[in-house]
């Protein structure tokens, strides 16, 4: 037998609502034709527009959001030494536009100081990238024209160093905005860009006449030319940069590890394995310039902090006319030690001896140990060493 069909007799519930509904269905469209007309709005009866989001989604930014401007100086804080000098002007650069000290419609690149750390695209950094090309060939062909002036040799310039420290600052700017919640990794504009490829492929170890004429000007001109017979010893004996040197202090100076304090790139410390007689030697020339606590630099400068320019750009190149071609630099004399190492002993070695990260698998399966890298030293340089005859001790500074 078949179920009934529900009727208002056997639902009665339905003949109780029948009512409400059809006046409320009323009351509802007479609010609509008022509403339609403009004589009453939604507020007024109590309904509240949706609110626009007010900032980007939380995928976007984690936490709070920030300027470039003020990213700019956040980053800045927290860099030291030579990594902030050499990063400081791209930084600023992107903040505040270039030139850096005239009015904003004077500038002929803006720079992104107003905009949220969220709202730069890739697109935004690869213009500012063309302005910094522009900027260092606009800089390379001025001291071009003065050296030719001067009659020194020029060389000319692609610009490849100063983008690839550009992108190096603004990665760098990036990371602290990811790192403190102002951006999500996956939104980092900076990753989106390439990073050129520096131009290092040309430079050679040098040939024995060199080495001797550019020890000959370093020793024998100038107005300190122990200081400077220390300073290009350092270089080839530990492989130091210009800022290692410059950061380099009398309680960097270990007697019983025989290594020296090296603080580099990026804040890397490391204790580079020296001769024993080295480390005395660099004991005593700064004792015997006056160097008396822990903190006191081994080295002592002109203010100004010129003294690598006056070295090797003021002396060696203006006497040397090879040098002059070469534009022989700190750096250059640093490669050199670097490659004079590799050839005697391994690419490993040399890897280990310049602080270098290894690459691919194969460097990192065949990293080279500190003792191999003292053994080097004192094989090149004489003396002794005392990770030749035990391990070494670690330092945790």
């Amino acid at each position: 037998m078949s179920h009934p069909e529900p009727t208002s007799a056997t639902n009665p519930d339905t003949t109780a609502l029948a009512g409400p509904l059809a006046e409320y269905a009323a009351a509802m469209a007479k609010v609509r034709q008022l509403v339609d007309a403009g004589l009453v709005t939604p507020e007024a009866l109590g309904f509240q527009p949706p609110v626009a989001d007010a900032g980007p989604a939380a995928t976007l930014v984690p936490g709070e959001r920030i300027t470039i401007a003020d990213l700019a100086t956040k980053t800045l804080d927290g860099l030291k030494g030579g990594t902030k000098r050499t990063y400081r002007s791209y930084i600023r650069f992107l903040a505040e536009g270039w030139p850096l000290d005239v009015p904003p419609e004077e500038k002929v690149y803006p720079g992104l100081g107003d905009k949220w750390a969220d709202e730069v695209l890739p697109s935004h950094l690869e213009e500012a990238l063309r302005h910094i090309e522009s900027r260092a060939l606009d800089s390379a062909a001025t001291r071009a024209a003065n050296r030719e002036a001067a009659g020194r040799e020029v060389r000319t310039s692609t610009a490849s160093g100063a983008k690839y420290n550009a992108v190096g600052a603004w990665r760098r700017m990036f990371k602290v905005a990811v790192k403190d919640r102002h951006l999500a990794k996956a939104f980092d504009p900076s990753q989106e860009i390439a990073k050129p490829k520096r131009s290092d492929g040309t430079r050679m170890a040098f040939e024995r006449f060199q080495l001797d004429d550019v020890w000959a000007v370093a020793t024998g001109t100038g107005d300190d030319p122990v200081l400077d017979e220390h300073v290009l010893e350092t270089i080839l004996i530990a492989g130091a940069r210009q800022e290692g040197i410059l950061n380099l202090t009398l309680g960097g100076l270990d007697h019983v590890e025989c290594t020296i304090r090296l603080d580099e790139k990026f804040g890397k410390v490391v204790h580079q394995p020296v001769p024993d007689w080295f480390v005395a030697k660099l004991h005593a020339f700064a004792v015997g310039r006056g160097a008396t606590r822990p903190g006191d630099a081994v080295f002592r400068y002109h203010p100004g902090g010129r003294r690598f320019d006056y070295l090797f750009e003021d002396r060696i190149q203006a006497r040397l006319p090879w040098a002059d071609k070469e534009q022989v630099t700190g750096h250059t004399v640093r490669h050199h030690a670097i490659t004079v190492v590799e050839r005697e002993f391994s690419h490993a070695v040399s890897v280990a001896f310049a602080r270098h990260e290894p690459e691919g698998v194969n460097g990192r399966y065949t990293v080279a140990r500190p003792k191999e890298v003292a053994a080097a030293v004192v094989a090149l340089y004489g003396g002794d060493h005392p990770w030749l005859h035990r391990e070494p001790r670690p330092r945790t500074d």
